[in-house]
């Protein structure tokens, strides 16, 4: 779900005025006047977290004022989101070459790209062009259930042979991304959206979206709610209540559907990017949704005022985060907008971050894994969504994916 927007980051659609100070500050680079350069870094880092162009600059910035303990501090933060960076022998951190903290750095990147494989492989799906993002078990019918991203539809699927089944199906049906039910499994909450990656899509579909009520003994849609303009609804959560939370990527606000009235829960344009996934705590007091860009936030669900970003080990980006679910006192984490991929557990005490364990890294057969569930103590989730496999025109090339896998982990294996 995040290539929709996170493709918005993208130098060539940047903001103007951010154009505007990114070229002044290479130009003041070019000049050697350093001191302008890191100025102007950082406030390019302040207005888009993570860029890996701008966090980049801003390091070498630093190592130029001789800001050293800055400049390794920045240069983590890049190398933590992606790996693959060659910073080795970059002639601005040379100040930085013969110093421990820079040889630190050089054995992390080994390590960051060392392959870890902690889950197996689950099922294959006999539907190639599926494009899945979300997964769902019904566990009074025993049904397995996931989304089309790519054939706007919820098919089932046999968990022994993979065989998939159209289980909804519309012919005003969008992309659809996240889907949850309620406690009693009576009805069945979707979020879709018109998308170009989608079949059928045409420019005047451009913006809509639409939340979806679906009985699932009927499997028939029983209320729609329509929304217009910069919005993907990308995940969702649902409390004892029945009241259904969502996280909006394109706004970056929460809304809520209570007594099916939908409205804005939270607003958080001021201090948010690209929200994705949203769980809650063990109790249901505390929420915690994934921003894409700045990682993770947790909210007191009475009072929403009192919220705060939690820190991350000084081993986990926080960036890219995408999949995410609260699982005995931890969260359970998919980044997917870092390099290596990664799946990660994350530790919690007193509301606070204290450990983490990978579960996955570095698997070449994971193209990239999105989302998943946890049932009863095992973590199942997709493995490889083709996001990266469209063209310029939107088609899929089927000859380069595998059919969709799905995998699996045992959370008592910790």
């Amino acid at each position: 779900m995040k290539h929709i927007y996170f493709l918005l980051f993208s130098f060539g659609l940047l903001a103007q005025s951010q154009k505007e100070i990114y070229l002044a500050s290479t130009k003041a680079y070019e000049n050697k006047d350093y001191a302008t350069f890191l100025k102007l870094s950082n406030q390019l880092d302040s207005l888009r977290p993570s860029h890996p162009t701008f966090s980049y600059n801003l390091a070498c910035a630093y190592a130029l004022n001789n800001k050293l303990d800055k400049a390794v501090f920045k240069l983590k933060e890049c190398l933590l989101a992606n790996a693959g960076i060659s910073f080795e022998k970059e002639p601005d951190f040379k100040i930085l070459f013969d110093t421990d903290e820079f040889k630190q750095l050089v054995d992390l990147k080994v390590k960051l790209n060392e392959r870890i494989t902690t889950s197996e492989k689950f099922i294959e799906l006999s539907e190639k062009d599926l494009h899945p993002e979300s997964l769902l078990n019904l566990k009074k019918t025993k049904t397995w259930l996931i989304n089309s991203i790519r054939n706007k539809k919820i098919v089932s699927f046999d968990e022994k042979s993979g065989k998939c089944i159209d289980w909804l199906t519309d012919e005003k049906l969008f992309s659809v991304f996240a889907m949850k039910a309620d406690k009693n499994e009576r009805f069945l909450w979707i979020t879709t959206s018109a998308i170009p990656e989608m079949k059928g899509y045409s420019k005047d579909l451009e913006g809509k979206s639409e939340i979806l009520k679906v009985d699932i003994e009927t499997k028939s849609i029983v209320k729609r709610f329509p929304v217009q303009g910069n919005h993907v609804f990308g995940d969702l959560v649902i409390n004892k209540n029945g009241d259904i939370f969502l996280s909006d990527s394109g706004e970056a606000m929460i809304y809520q559907i209570k007594n099916d009235e939908l409205s804005i829960w939270l607003d958080l344009k001021k201090e948010a990017f690209n929200l994705q996934g949203i769980t809650f705590g063990k109790d249901e007091n505390e929420l915690f949704i994934a921003d894409y860009l700045k990682g993770i936030l947790k909210i007191n669900v009475q009072n929403p005022s009192e919220r705060n970003w939690l820190k991350l080990p000084n081993d986990v980006s926080k960036k890219g985060i995408d999949g995410f679910l609260y699982s005995n006192n931890s969260l359970i984490v998919i980044q997917n907008g870092v390099k290596p991929h990664r799946v990660i557990q994350l530790y919690l005490s007193n509301g606070l971050i204290v450990d983490s364990k990978i579960i996955d890294c570095n698997r070449t057969e994971m193209i990239e894994p999105t989302n998943g569930i946890i049932k009863g103590n095992v973590f199942y989730f997709i493995g490889n969504s083709p996001w990266s496999f469209y063209d310029g025109k939107f088609n899929l090339n089927e000859s380069k994916i595998n059919f969709p896998t799905i995998y699996k982990y045992n959370l008592n294996a910790n």
